[in-house]
């Protein structure tokens, strides 16, 4: 196989992909396992498009007072175009100049938001927003305008804190293909929810009972549903080696 490195420019965004010279066809079904790839230069290559899918940082941005600053991915992805492909938007506000959490600051988010979904091969957009209980009613808003603005065949996911999937109430009636409960780096709730998911239960919000979100520098002991997808973090850079680290109920189908 003969590989070529191709830079796609959309907008703002560099955009990487490996291609064959053989003829490909793209991946439609979500795979069972998705690597979450952060903003960091990745060669993804190695991925079984049947196996593995891949949601990668396509931009930050940064809510301060009242601007929208975008921060957009700045590192090479590398991976084949069969792969199912997700483009991550990461929203955070600023802890010094609080957002105004204006509609023009949403109508912002979703034109930054609609641009990732243009870029080459993507299957999917993902929204990673830690909100406070008071930036919920703006973040529902936003996800309503939002859901209107994708193309009809592009997923709309986004991540959940683990304790609004087991122990709140607010995501219910939002229009997203699925929220994906972050099993990490869950602070003080750590204790709490990791024995209540030894125990057997399970999420609370049905738009959680689709997959996890794991680390794969945490402990994984907790009790999965096997059939459910997994969303995998790294902290460094992905590996094919990483993969055979994986414990095999995660790989099961």
């Amino acid at each position: 196989m003969i590989c070529k490195i191709v830079i796609f420019i959309v907008g703002i965004f560099m955009f990487s992909a490996c291609f064959s010279e053989k003829k490909v066809k793209p991946t439609r079904e979500l795979p069972k396992i998705i690597l979450w790839a952060w903003e960091r230069p990745e060669d993804l290559r190695f991925l079984d498009a049947n196996i593995y899918g891949a949601a990668f940082l396509a931009q930050t941005l940064n809510l301060r007072g009242d601007e929208v600053l975008p921060n957009p991915r700045r590192q090479p992805l590398l991976i084949a175009p069969e792969v199912y492909l997700i483009a991550v938007t990461r929203i955070e506000s600023d802890k010094n100049k609080h957002p105004a959490l204006s509609d023009l600051q949403k109508e912002s988010i979703v034109s930054f938001t609609k641009q990732t979904a243009a870029l080459p091969n993507i299957k999917g957009v993902q929204i990673d927003f830690d909100v406070l209980v008071s930036e919920r009613e703006f973040y529902r808003s936003l996800i309503f305008d939002l859901k209107k603005t994708l193309p009809k065949n592009t997923t709309l996911t986004i991540t959940a804190l683990a304790s609004w999937c087991a122990f709140d109430n607010w995501l219910g009636d939002l229009p997203i293909d699925e929220a994906i409960p972050m099993a990490f780096e869950m602070g003080a709730d750590d204790k709490r929810i990791r024995e209540f998911l030894r125990q057997g239960a399970d999420w609370r919000e049905p738009l959680c009972r689709k997959s996890y979100g794991i680390a794969t520098d945490e402990p994984l002991d907790i009790n999965f549903k096997t059939e459910r997808k997994i969303f995998i973090f790294n902290k460094r850079n992905w590996r094919e080696q990483d993969l055979q680290l994986l414990p095999e109920r995660i790989l099961q189908k």
